[in-house]
């Protein structure tokens, strides 16, 4: 809740620490007006009650400056209208001693309404109602004849409490508002650490999919075919498919390695990214024998962020064909030229009706929409029953990827 817009507090809590560092120096302040005020009276006309009733009326004082922070916020007029009776009620109890009481506690209310009240012209009301009644009790305790030094003693301390109170407030809302920014700027942080730890999740879990869960489902399909080749009596093929699979093994065996360790970056420096499609596409056909039509075409250089991820897009692509189409024919075809790259998987499939179903059922193509956002492209899934499914992917290079 923003208490004064205009002297740029941010919060309520911000206001009252405000007040809190103001109150030590002023409460001191109002502890030397007292002990001035009851030392001129004695030295004239001792009055040890009247000293003691102004003693009681100064500890109200205090207390209303204390909890003015309160009472400012809530109900101001009634602590200024406060404030002021306590004051001149005690220069009247202490006549002889009363210039220390006005000279000393009224600047410092006039000081204060400047910095509490919105609109000038009620500080010049309260200005203008207080320096009255300081007029009007000089006349009634000094006489006419010590009215105009004693306003000048008047003014030259409101000048003086007015600058430095004006001084204090200003470098204490400076430190506010630095503490305010360095609060804002630790929740930033911790936020930051937040999204950061919840993006590094989701690009593990993206990771481990592509390397265990796509190594193991070729594993399966591979093995799966050597079993078929040993039913039917085709013990060498079976042999030679084995081979493979102890190949892939190795292969996934390497790349998740490589994901724990977190060097898949450097292994992506000097990657030939035509090459490695061609080597994907290879290992699907020699794992499913589908066939797979290809047309790879970059003209284009490509970030090592857009290769990682375009070649899991593709493999991802792959795998489901794998999994899920039934398919006899597979097309794959990237083209980057002018700017932009453009992914196409395509199978003559089963297909399916339901695109928004399967996006939320099929994990992988939830990966495959994580990678697509992360590179900042555009993902495309045509399909329906009996006539196999499409997807596409377009990124534009010159729009840069999302870190």
């Amino acid at each position: 809740m923003s208490v004064y817009k205009h002297n740029k507090f941010y919060s309520f809590a911000d206001f009252t620490h405000f007040l809190l560092l103001n109150k030590i120096p002023f409460l001191l302040w109002i502890l030397i007006v007292f002990i001035s005020a009851v030392t001129f009276q004695h030295i004239h006309s001792p009055l040890l009650l009247n000293s003691i009733i102004v003693g009681a009326f100064m500890i109200v004082h205090v207390l209303l400056y204390w909890y003015s922070d309160v009472l400012i916020a809530k109900k101001r007029l009634v602590y200024f209208i406060g404030q002021t009776m306590i004051i001149f009620a005690a220069a009247f109890i202490l006549p002889i001693g009363s210039i220390s009481l006005l000279v000393g506690l009224l600047p410092l209310l006039i000081a204060q309404s400047i910095i509490i009240f919105k609109k000038k012209i009620q500080v010049v009301i309260v200005f203008s109602l207080l320096y009255s009644q300081y007029c009007i009790v000089i006349l009634l305790n000094y006489g006419r004849g010590e009215l105009l030094e004693f306003i000048l003693i008047f003014i030259f301390i409101l000048i003086i409490v007015v600058f430095y109170y004006s001084i204090y407030h200003g470098q204490v809302n400076a430190r506010i508002r630095t503490q305010y920014y360095l609060t804002e700027l630790e929740a930033a942080h911790i936020k930051l650490e937040e999204l950061t730890l919840a993006n590094e999740r989701q690009r593990m879990a993206r990771d481990l999919h592509d390397t265990l869960a796509q190594g193991l489902a070729g594993l399966i399909m591979q093995l799966d075919a050597a079993d078929s080749y040993l039913e039917n009596g085709n013990a060498e093929k079976s042999q030679e498919i084995i081979r493979k699979s102890m190949d892939q093994a190795r292969k996934t065996l390497r790349e998740a390695r490589i994901v724990i360790d977190n060097l898949r970056e450097n292994s992506l420096a000097d990657m030939n990214f035509e090459k490695a499609v061609t080597e994907e596409i290879e290992r699907f056909k020699e794992n499913t024998l589908i066939a797979v039509e290809s047309l790879i075409n970059v003209k284009v250089n490509l970030s090592n962020l857009i290769k990682e991820h375009s070649l899991y897009i593709i493999s991802e692509g792959l795998t489901n064909i794998a999994k899920h189409s039934h398919a006899t024919k597979a097309a794959v075809t990237v083209i980057g030229e002018k700017g932009e790259i453009q992914i196409k998987i395509e199978d003559n499939g089963i297909g399916f009706d339901n695109v928004t179903k399967v996006q939320r059922g099929s994990y992988g193509l939830l990966g495959l929409k994580e990678r697509v956002k992360i590179i900042g492209g555009e993902l495309s899934i045509e399909s329906e029953l009996g006539k196999g499914t499409k997807i596409t992917v377009r990124c534009n290079l010159n729009k840069g990827v999302m870190r």
